[in-house]
Formats: structure tokens, C-alpha cells, sequence
């Protein structure tokens, strides 16, 4: 057997099947349309949290990172990543 035969040999790849193919394809399908929804889903999560707290006390808004503006709405506090 030659050097070129014992490389050669060694040297090919086995093609991707259909199914590895696919599940690649729906992998990073799957990537972008989490990438696309989580804004949303952040910002109805924030919506969600800020109308369980409206009704509580200033200080326990304080405490969960909320202020309660002038008309009444609750946002969270300057600063916090809330």
C-alpha cells in the first residue's frame, strides 16, 4: 500500500444525512425566532410584574426596585434592570 493510499483513506469525511441536515436547519430556526421573541417576552414579563406590585405601599416598592409616578403608574427605579 502507498502513502498516498494510507491518507487518502484517512482524509474522507462521511457526508451529513438528511436527518443531521435537518436538525441543523431547525436548530438555528429555532435560534432566531428566540433571538426575535425575547424583547417581547421581557417586556411582558416586566408588564406582568409592575401590575402585581401597583397595589403595594411605597416602601415595599421601593424594597422590589419600583417607584409609583405622580399619576398613579408604577416604573421601575432609575438605574435598576428591573
Amino acid at each position: 500500500m502507498s502513502n498516498y493510499h494510507t491518507f487518502a483513506d484517512e482524509c474522507h469525511a462521511a457526508a451529513p444525512t438528511g436527518s443531521e441536515v435537518l436538525g441543523e436547519i431547525i436548530g438555528a430556526l429555532r435560534h432566531a425566532t428566540v433571538a426575535a421573541v425575547l424583547p417581547l417576552r421581557q417586556a411582558l414579563e416586566r408588564r406582568a410584574t409592575a401590575e402585581r406590585v401597583r397595589g403595594l405601599p411605597p416602601h415595599l416598592l421601593a424594597d422590589f426596585g419600583y417607584e409609583r409616578d405622580w399619576d398613579g403608574s408604577v416604573h421601575p427605579l432609575p438605574g435598576d434592570d428591573a
